[in-house]
């Protein structure tokens, strides 16, 4: 699996409006590699968070060298759950979701 590195999430309030957001760092085999984070086709019924990480690959030619990038997620609305499980090639990674408020 694609580990995440400095995996964060968070539900993002500011101004009345709710933004789930995620972001981290992966390391990849190429620079032609791109990390992205989507919300499964098939949701599950359990008490968290779901998002899948793809690796697709651009077909530009370039060097097998380990490259880390950034890969982040947004969606308005936010989201009621407090733990967010990220699935890739039948492994799953974990962490706490959680709330920053902006106060005016």
């Amino acid at each position: 699996m694609a580990t995440i590195a400095n995996l964060v999430a968070i539900n993002d309030i500011a101004n009345g409006e709710h933004i789930f957001k995620v972001h981290g760092t992966v390391t990849v085999a190429s620079p032609a590699i791109e990390p992205v984070l989507v919300e499964p086709q098939v949701r599950h019924r359990g008490g968290w968070e779901v998002l899948e990480l793809q690796l697709l690959d651009s077909g530009a030619i370039a060097p097998q060298v380990l490259t880390k990038k950034t890969v982040t997620f947004e969606r308005a609305g936010g989201t009621r759950w407090k733990m967010l499980e990220i699935t890739h090639a039948g492994s799953q990674q974990r962490c706490k979701i959680r709330t920053v408020e902006v106060i005016d």
